[in-house]
C-alpha cells in the first residue's frame, strides 16, 4: 500500500476489463477521493474499517491509494470541492462531511458523491448507512447472559446518532435476556478522549459493572485499556448490594499477572468494542487461549460497504441513489469472534446468539433505535 504525503489528493483508480473474442477494450476509468472523517484513518472505528476496504481493493487490483482527512467542516467543503474538480468519484467518511457533500453534489453533477455512515442529497449522492442498534442487540444479548453481577455499562459520545443506536440496542439486548439486568451509562464530552474513556469505565467497574460497551467512537479504545488494567472485580470491594450471580468464565484460563494480580473470590472485566475489531486490545500476554478483557466486537463492516459500491461503479453498474443499508441481514454487522475471544464464546452462547439473530433478521424482534 502507497500512502501519498498529507495534504496531497488521494487517488484511488482502478479498471475493468471488458473482453470478447473478437476484442478487448476498457471503459473510462474512474478515480476516486477518499476523505476520513477528523480522527484520522487510524480511529479503530469508522474510518479504520473504510480504509480496510480500500486495501481489499489493493488486494485484487494491485492499484496504489493515499488518504487525507479533514478537520472540520469548513475543510471538508474546501477538499471536496478540491477533489470533484479532477475525480469522477468522492467518498467522505462520517457526519462532519454530509452538508459539504449535499452543497458541492450540486455544482458537480456529474461527479458521484458518497457519505460512509451519513447520507447526502442529491441525485447523485448516495450515503452508506448502518444499522447500529442490531449489532448492539446482539453485543447486549450476549453481556446480560455473561455478566457475574447483573450490571453492565456504555460508555458513548453522548447524543451523538451512532452512539444513541449502540445504546439503544444494548440496552434492549440486555433486558431481552436478562431482565433483572441493570444498565449503566457515561459519555465522553469531545471527540478522541481515550484517558476520558477510560476513566469513566473504571467508574463504572467501581458501581459493580464487569462487561462495558465501548460506544465512543475514536474514543472506545480507553474503554479496553480499562478493561486490561481493572482486570477483575474483587467480591470484598464490591459495592454494597452488588454480589456475584454467576461465574460464567470460570474455565478460561488466566495469564501469570491476572492470577498475581485477581485472587480470591474475584470476577473479570470485559469490553465490547464497536465499529471495528478491537478484540486483540483486551488480549494482555499475546496467548489466544488465556482470558481476553474484550469479549467481543460489535464490527461495522464499512470496508463491505465501500467495496461493494465501488465494485459497482468499476462494473459500470446502474447508479442508484440514497440510501444504501447494511445490517445483520446482508452481513454489514457482525460480532467479532476470532482466535483472541474464542475462548471466551462458548458453544451454547454461539448457538443461542445466532437464534436471536435470526430473530432479528426475521423481523420478530424490532429493535429499537434511540
Amino acid at each position: 500500500m502507497k500512502t501519498l504525503p498529507s495534504g496531497r489528493r488521494a487517488v484511488l483508480s482502478f479498471s475493468l476489463l471488458l473482453c470478447t473474442s473478437l476484442a478487448v477494450s476498457a471503459p473510462a476509468v474512474p478515480s476516486v477521493m477518499l476523505l476520513f472523517d477528523p480522527a484520522g484513518r487510524a480511529d479503530n472505528a469508522i474510518n479504520q474499517s473504510a480504509s480496510d476496504g480500500l486495501d481489499r481493493v489493493v488486494r485484487d487490483s494491485g492499484i496504489a491509494f493515499g488518504s487525507n482527512a479533514v478537520t472540520g467542516a469548513d475543510d471538508a467543503l474546501a477538499q471536496i470541492r478540491d477533489a470533484a474538480k479532477s475525480n469522477s468519484v468522492v467518498i467522505a467518511v462520517g457526519g462532519v462531511s454530509v452538508g459539504a457533500l449535499t452543497k458541492i453534489a450540486k455544482e458537480f453533477p456529474n461527479v458521484k458523491f458518497i457519505g460512509v455512515d451519513s447520507l447526502p442529497s442529491g441525485p447523485n449522492t448516495a450515503g452508506l448507512r448502518f444499522r447500529e442498534h442490531e449489532g448492539g442487540f446482539l453485543a447486549g444479548a450476549m453481556a446480560g447472559k455473561a455478566s457475574s453481577t447483573q450490571i453492565l455499562g456504555v460508555v458513548g459520545a453522548g447524543n451523538d446518532p451512532v452512539t444513541t443506536k449502540y445504546r439503544a440496542g444494548f440496552i434492549a439486548g440486555v433486558k431481552f435476556v436478562c431482565g433483572n439486568c441493570t444498565v449503566l451509562t457515561a459519555n465522553v464530552t469531545k471527540p478522541n478522549d481515550m484517558f476520558g474513556a477510560t476513566t469513566l469505565t473504571k467508574g463504572l467497574f467501581a458501581k459493580g459493572a464487569d462487561i462495558v460497551l465501548a460506544a465512543a467512537g475514536s474514543s472506545s479504545r480507553g474503554v479496553v485499556s480499562a478493561a486490561t488494567s481493572v482486570e477483575c472485580l474483587t467480591a470484598k470491594t464490591l459495592p454494597k448490594g452488588v454480589t456475584f450471580k454467576s461465574d460464567v468464565f470460570k474455565a478460561v484460563p488466566r495469564s501469570g499477572t491476572y492470577k498475581d494480580s485477581c485472587k480470591g473470590d474475584t470476577r473479570p472485566v470485559f469490553a465490547i468494542g464497536t465499529e471495528s475489531n478491537m478484540n486483540r486490545y483486551g488480549d494482555t500476554d499475546i496467548d489466544p487461549s488465556t482470558l481476553n478483557h474484550t469479549l467481543t466486537s460489535v464490527i461495522k463492516r464499512a470496508d463491505n460497504a465501500v467495496y461493494a459500491i465501488l465494485s459497482d461503479i468499476a462494473a459500470s453498474r446502474p447508479w442508484r441513489p440514497g440510501e444504501r443499508g447494511f445490517a445483520l441481514q446482508n452481513g454489514g454487522i457482525e460480532l467479532s469472534i476470532d482466535k483472541t475471544n474464542r475462548s471466551l464464546i462458548s458453544p451454547q452462547m454461539e448457538k443461542d446468539l445466532t437464534k436471536i439473530q435470526k430473530l432479528v433478521t426475521d423481523g420478530v424482534i424490532k429493535v429499537p433505535m434511540q
